[in-house]
């Protein structure tokens, strides 16, 4: 396991305290979650939110607003870590791919593909 590989390890002890944070912020809106139940919006291995199919601009606004939630919620984290905000972030991202999406449910990997969820999710080796 490589020195990078062991500090993502160590950063994703962390990752679910800072994804519950991120995530309350969607968990109480319906339209949002509804467009997540319909593969609408999912979540990205880059540990943000992502439009996977066409969608309205009220919904898109809303990921975008989580997006900025969760970018001011890596940042501190990610200095404090003395991390980049991209590894952080991915490291929350690995956290997210393999705890929270559900079946059904759209997640993007690093390779830009959109995918179902119909079991487990084979995490990027990034994810150690």
């Amino acid at each position: 396991m490589t020195r990078s590989t062991k500090r993502l390890l160590t950063m994703a002890l962390g990752a679910a305290l800072a994804a519950g944070i991120a995530g309350a912020a969607y968990a109480q809106d319906a339209d949002l979650q509804a467009a997540i139940a319909q593969g609408i919006v999912g979540e990205k291995a880059d540990g943000y939110m992502g439009l996977a199919k066409p969608a309205s601009g009220e919904i898109k606004a809303k990921v975008d607003a989580i997006n900025i939630k969760r970018r001011a919620a890596f940042t501190p984290e990610a200095v404090r870590r003395g991390v980049t905000l991209e590894e952080w972030a991915a490291a929350i991202g690995c956290k997210t791919l393999a705890g929270r999406v559900a079946d059904g449910q759209a997640y993007q990997l690093p390779d830009g593909v959109w995918r179902t969820k119909s079991g487990p999710i084979a995490l990027p080796a990034s994810c150690g």
